[in-house]
C-alpha cells in the first residue's frame, strides 16, 4: 500500500524533486461560432473540457497543489478556463506567485498558441506560435518566461533554435530524446548557431511509473533513483486518469515539501553538463514523428493518418501562398503582431481583407492540432483538424481551393467512407442564422450568436462576423439561400 510518509525518508539519494504537470485540452470550440457543441462521449457534462476541470482542475485547484509543482498550460485550455472556470485559472496565478515567493522563480512555463508537432511545420510557422505563446503568456503571468513546454516533446535542432530566437532558456525532454540518456538536469545544448539552450531531462521510469500504475508504483520505482529527480506528465493524471491522485498528490506534497522545487529553481542553480539531442523525436511516439504523418502503428492502425497530413499540409502551402500574394513579405510580421487581437485587441486598424488572410493562417495552424492524428480511431479530435482546415481555404474567398480541399478529403478513407462524411454541411453564418430563429421562435431575442451579429431588416437577416467584418444577408425563412455583401 502506498505510503507518502516513508517514500523520501528511504530515498537519501535523492536531493530535489519537480513534478512539470503538462495541462492541456485541445480548442474544442466550432471554428466559426467558436462555441463548444455538446461531447456526448463526455457525459454527464457537455463537453469533456467540463469533465476533465470538475475531475481535475478544480480540485487541484482547491488543494492548492499548483503551488508547488512547475506546471505548463495550453493556451486553448488557459482561454477557456478564464472564461469558464475563474477559480481554477486565478489558482493557476496565484500558483506561479507561490513559486516565485518560495524559489524565486514562477511555476508556470510558456507554450505554443497552438498544440501543434513544431517539426512538422515550416521554420515560419512555429516562429509564430512560439511568439503568440510568448505573448499570450506575458499578458496572463505578468513577466516574461524563462522555459517553454514542446507539444509532444516533439524536438529537432531548429525548433530550439527558434526557442533561443525568442529568450526561451530552456525546455523539458524524455531520456530517450538525448544520446545517452541522462535523466535529471538541466543540461546544455549547443546549436547551430551556436548559441546553446538548456534542456530538462525527465526521469521517464518514475514518470511513467506515476502516469500508467499510480502512486505505489511510483514510490517504488523512486527508490532506486539518486540526485534530482524531474518527474513530467499530463496534469490529467492527477484526478482525471488516476481518480483520487489530487489527494494523493496533495498528501505526497504536504509530506515532502522541503524536497520540492521548480524547475526555475534547479536551473538557477547551473547546467550538470552537456548532451546532445536525438532530433525529430517526442515522448509519446517511438517511432519518432510517425504519429503525427503515417501509419507507424501507434495506438493501433491509422491507414488515414498519412492522408490527413498531406491534407492539412496542402491546406498551409494554399493559405501561405494566398498570404503571400496579397500582403507581401510584410505580412508575416502582421501575422505576428496578431496576436494582440487574438487576446482581444481592436480590430479597428486592419482591413477586411487583411483579416480574413489573418484569419486563415489561425485556422491553418489550429488544423495542425497533434490530437487529429493521435488515436488510431476516428474521433472527435480528427474533426477539429478537418474543420479548420476547411475554415481556413474558405477565408481565401476562391472556390478553387475549397473544392480542391473536398475532393482531397474524399479520398482520406475511413471506416468503409470517406473523411468528406465528416465535413460539416451547414456551417458559420448560415448555423448562426439558424440558431438565431430558433432562439427567437423560443422567445429569446439575442443578437449575439458566437462572434456573429444578428440584425432582424424586414424580411431578412443581416449577419456580420465581428473577426472579419463580413456581411451576410439571409432570407427570414432560411429556404431563399443566402448573399454576401
Amino acid at each position: 500500500m502506498y505510503n507518502a510518509q516513508t517514500v523520501l525518508t528511504t530515498q537519501r539519494g535523492v536531493h530535489v524533486i519537480v513534478f512539470h504537470l503538462h495541462l492541456y485540452q485541445p480548442e474544442r470550440a466550432d471554428p466559426w461560432l467558436e462555441i463548444i457543441f455538446p461531447e456526448p462521449s463526455a457525459s454527464p457534462f457537455r463537453h469533456w473540457n467540463e469533465r476533465v476541470s470538475h475531475e481535475c482542475y478544480e480540485p487541484n485547484a482547491e488543494l492548492g497543489n499548483y503551488k508547488w509543482v512547475s506546471f505548463d498550460v495550453g493556451p486553448t485550455l488557459l482561454t477557456w478556463l478564464r472564461r469558464s472556470r475563474p477559480v481554477v485559472y486565478n489558482a493557476l496565478l496565484e500558483g506561479d506567485k507561490a513559486g516565485l515567493e518560495r524559489w524565486g522563480h514562477g511555476n508556470a512555463i510558456a507554450h505554443p498558441y497552438y498544440h501543434v508537432i513544431l517539426p512538422l511545420v515550416p521554420r515560419r510557422d512555429r516562429e509564430v506560435l512560439i511568439h503568440w505563446g510568448v505573448e499570450y503568456f506575458k499578458r496572463h503571468f505578468k513577466r516574461s518566461p524563462e522555459g517553454m513546454w514542446l507539444p509532444e516533446m516533439a524536438v529537432d535542432l531548429e525548433t530550439l533554435e527558434v526557442l533561443a530566437d525568442y529568450g526561451i532558456s530552456y525546455t523539458v525532454l524524455s531520456q530517450g530524446q538525448v544520446k545517452g540518456g541522462r535523466a535529471g538536469g538541466p543540461y546544455k545544448v549547443v546549436l547551430p548557431s551556436g548559441r546553446s539552450i538548456a534542456v530538462f531531462i525527465r526521469n521517464d521510469a518514475v514518470s511513467n511509473a506515476l502516469a500508467f500504475q499510480g502512486f505505489e508504483k511510483f514510490a517504488e520505482t523512486l527508490r532506486g533513483v539518486e540526485g534530482d529527480v524531474v518527474v513530467a506528465l499530463d496534469g490529467e493524471t492527477f484526478g482525471h486518469h488516476i481518480k483520487g491522485g489530487d489527494k494523493l498528490l496533495a498528501d505526497f506534497i504536504s509530506r515532502h515539501k522541503d524536497h520540492l522545487a521548480n524547475l526555475g529553481w534547479l536551473y538557477e542553480r547551473g547546467v550538470k553538463g552537456e548532451v546532445e539531442i536525438v532530433e525529430r523525436t517526442s515522448w509519446s511516439c517511438p517511432h519518432g514523428l510517425g504519429r503525427w504523418s503515417r501509419d507507424c502503428g501507434c495506438d493501433g492502425p491509422a491507414p488515414w493518418r498519412e492522408g490527413l497530413r498531406k491534407l492539412v499540409d496542402w491546406v498551409g502551402e494554399a493559405v501561405d501562398k494566398a498570404f503571400e500574394e496579397r500582403l507581401g513579405p510584410g505580412g508575416w510580421d502582421t501575422l505576428k503582431r496578431y496576436i494582440d487581437v487574438l487576446m482581444g485587441g481592436d480590430r479597428g486598424g486592419y482591413t477586411t481583407e487583411q483579416l480574413k488572410l489573418l484569419e486563415a493562417q489561425r485556422a491553418k495552424l489550429a488544423a495542425n492540432t497533434s490530437d487529429a492524428w493521435f488515436f488510431a480511431r476516428v474521433g472527435i479530435e480528427f474533426g477539429i483538424a478537418v474543420k479548420w482546415a476547411l475554415r481556413a481555404v474558405e477565408l481565401l474567398d476562391d472556390p478553387s481551393p475549397v473544392e480542391e480541399f473536398m475532393r482531397r478529403l474524399d479520398e482520406i478513407a475511413i471506416d468503409g467512407k470517406t473523411a468528406l462524411a465528416l465535413c460539416p454541411r451547414v456551417r458559420g453564418p448560415l448555423m448562426a442564422a439558424m440558431m438565431y430563429v430558433a432562439r427567437a421562435t423560443a422567445g429569446f431575442q439575442e443578437e449575439r450568436v458566437g462572434p456573429y451579429i444578428v440584425k432582424p431588416i424586414n424580411d431578412e437577416f443581416e449577419i456580420v462576423d465581428e473577426r472579419t467584418r463580413e456581411v451576410f444577408r439571409f432570407r427570414h425563412d432560411l429556404l431563399w439561400g443566402f448573399e454576401k455583401i
